[in-house]
């Protein structure tokens, strides 16, 4: 049977910008079994969808007619307009192959590039950091470019300097392209002396509790300093639960957090508890900003939110959600996006029709959705 606290974990990381690998690779360092995490993640993408629709024969009539509209527009819509995937799409991958070393020995892991944009060939310039997580410092970096066509991975390799202390690590991969960028993490475990830092069983987490969501949990018996002892997800935790009655000690809290990604997912977490977009712009990457954004505009209702929303394919999901869920159909007009405006303008004249269930063409529009994002 499925474990439904892994379902909404990963759901919610899914939501939140990691891809599925390295959520995955996560969840299996601290102690889930592959199958329980295979099992979760297949739930995710096969949901058992069931619709029953009840309609008239003058309301069949009616959408027969607009179905076959949609048809033909969506046909001379794929056959003479021009593509909308992007140029240039990189998803990028890392695999452990052996991160758990002693100072002034080598790491290793997989590289993996896919391409997923429409260019057939494009090059692109990786770095790879290894960073202290207790200082946020970079201790050692390789740089290399590549040319990807359309999946390709390489095993890399890294020297981390002698004398380096031993503790806890970060290893962040950077793909710059056309103006872009795409990252990836590992936890890296450095060891003293002439020692491989393996890990034993007891430094394991223990099954209950779950992972965090970005950096390596600091171990039993470690020294940190400040709060490097509580993990991301610790973090998050508290400041949902404090956010409404302390805002002040839920901005202190994420404002000590050690990584950037850390501290957005938590201004992100503030402003969902209190539904306050102005904690979003504390937020400094592009993505997690767009979802806060999407966010709060859903949870308080109101669509000019959508607005502020960088990435127009975000911004028209953001109002695609009032159209499905609110069946506010003012904000057609907004979506950039041709198929989705039109899709937006079908389901305002089935309302038109006093038709109660729109199901089907709903979860049409939910795929576009899926397919954009």
């Amino acid at each position: 049977m499925v474990n439904k606290r892994l379902v909404d974990y990963i759901q919610e990381q899914i939501q939140r910008g990691f891809d599925v690998n390295t959520i995955k690779n996560y969840l299996l360092r601290y102690g889930y079994s592959p199958a329980d995490v295979d099992e979760a993640i297949k739930y995710i993408y096969s949901p058992e969808v069931r619709h029953i629709i009840h309609f008239s024969p003058a309301t069949l009539i009616g959408i027969a007619a607009i179905f076959i509209v949609m048809i033909i527009s969506v046909f001379v819509g794929v056959k003479y307009l021009p593509s909308k995937t992007p140029e240039t799409l990189l998803d990028l991958n890392l695999e452990s192959v052996k991160t758990a070393v002693a100072a002034g020995n080598e790491i290793a892991f997989i590289s993996e590039l896919d391409n997923l944009g429409a260019a057939k060939r494009y090059d692109v310039s990786l770095r790879y950091e290894v960073i202290n997580l207790k200082t946020n410092d970079v201790i050692t970096f390789k740089e290399e470019t590549r040319a990807i066509e359309t999946k390709g991975s390489k095993q890399v390799t890294i020297e981390i300097p002698p004398g380096t202390e031993a503790g806890n690590y970060v290893l962040r991969a950077i793909a710059a392209y056309d103006g872009q960028r795409a990252v990836a993490t590992l936890p890296v475990k450095i060891g003293a002396g002439g020692a491989v830092a393996n890990e034993t069983e007891e430094e394991k987490p223990p099954i209950e509790e779950k992972p965090p969501e970005e950096i390596t949990p600091t171990q039993p018996g470690e020294n940190t300093a400040g709060t490097s002892a509580i993990t991301t997800f610790e973090t998050l935790e508290k400041v949902e639960q404090i956010a409404k009655q302390n805002r002040q000690e839920a901005e202190r809290l994420c404002n000590q957090l050690e990584l950037q990604t850390s501290r957005d997912l938590c201004f992100n977490k503030i402003a969902e508890v209190l539904g306050d977009r102005n904690y979003c712009s504390k937020v400094v990457d592009e993505r997690t900003k767009d979802v806060c954004l999407s966010n709060v505009a859903k949870i308080v209702g109101k669509s000019e939110i959508c607005e502020d929303i960088s990435k127009d394919s975000r911004k028209d999901s953001c109002y695609m959600n009032f159209v499905i869920d609110n069946k506010d159909y003012t904000v057609c007009d907004k979506v950039t996006n041709q198929y989705l405006r039109q899709s937006c303008e079908s389901l305002k004249q089935l309302s038109k029709l006093n038709i109660t269930d729109v199901a089907f063409y709903e979860a049409l529009v939910n795929q576009s959705l899926i397919q954009l994002t």
